[in-house]
């Protein structure tokens, strides 16, 4: 759907483009001039329905306005690794517009979404201005986020057992919250897939943890223990 002004002007007046990560410390204002002048453009999927295909030519960085996506790559059995579950808010396709010009990781709609797109060209082809200066630093900030995401998943991912998983899971996420409880941005079966085991195993683990005193759980609220974060 191509871009409208006034779904923009509505959608920045409501503030909700103003407090994405990629627009901070741009005025109102700039926020408008700046998706007016790279062509950005809206689009919606229906629930099933792709937004970009993995090796498909990529056509600029995505931002989940409404709905949900997952981010998945499949493999040659034609079984499917969720990578990432996009919420309001989220941006994806970042990488893939500043190292190549395809789709690394398919998207999928989960539910009936909307997407601003940021066309990949006029994006590598940015005028010198403040608007352009604020938007590039605040890539670098979110590209440089999820690399230290990923350096943290694999080395969660390199333990031998599931419990030193999810201790070292809970250490970094203690660290970096700086609160008991901890509130795990994922549900179970998220975190499962996240943590590359079947529910069943997790379940059980979290049981068995509960019960040596190392956690305590309600939902995605998980109380750490003093020896938990301290185990090395």
């Amino acid at each position: 759907m191509p871009n409208s002004m006034n779904k923009l002007e509505r959608d920045v007046s409501s503030d909700f483009l103003l407090r994405l990560p990629i627009f901070q410390g741009m005025p109102r204002n700039e926020v408008i001039r700046f998706i007016s002048s790279v062509h950005g453009n809206y689009a919606s999927f229906d629930k099933g329905e792709f937004i970009g295909m993995e090796g498909e030519m990529i056509s600029g960085i995505g931002v989940l306005l409404t709905g949900m996506a997952s981010v998945f790559k499949e493999n040659a059995a034609g079984e499917r690794h969720r990578m990432a579950t996009l919420k309001p808010g989220d941006i994806f396709g970042e990488v893939a517009v500043y190292t190549g010009e395809y789709w690394t990781a398919s998207v999928m709609a989960e539910e009936p979404s909307a997407v601003l797109i940021l066309p990949r060209q006029q994006l590598l082809h940015l005028n010198e201005t403040a608007g352009a200066a604020v938007f590039q630093m605040n890539m670098l900030k979110l590209v440089s986020k999820k690399a230290l995401k990923l350096n943290q998943k694999l080395e969660i991912l390199s333990m031998r057992s599931l419990r030193r998983k999810l201790i070292r899971l809970f250490q970094i996420e203690w660290k970096s919250q700086k609160q008991n409880p901890l509130i795990l941005p994922m549900n179970r079966e998220e975190l499962a897939e996240y943590l590359q085991v079947s529910r069943p195993a997790l379940s059980r683990e979290l049981m068995n943890m509960k019960r040596d005193n190392l956690i305590d759980f309600s939902r995605n609220k998980f109380y750490v223990s003093d020896q938990l974060a301290e185990l090395e």
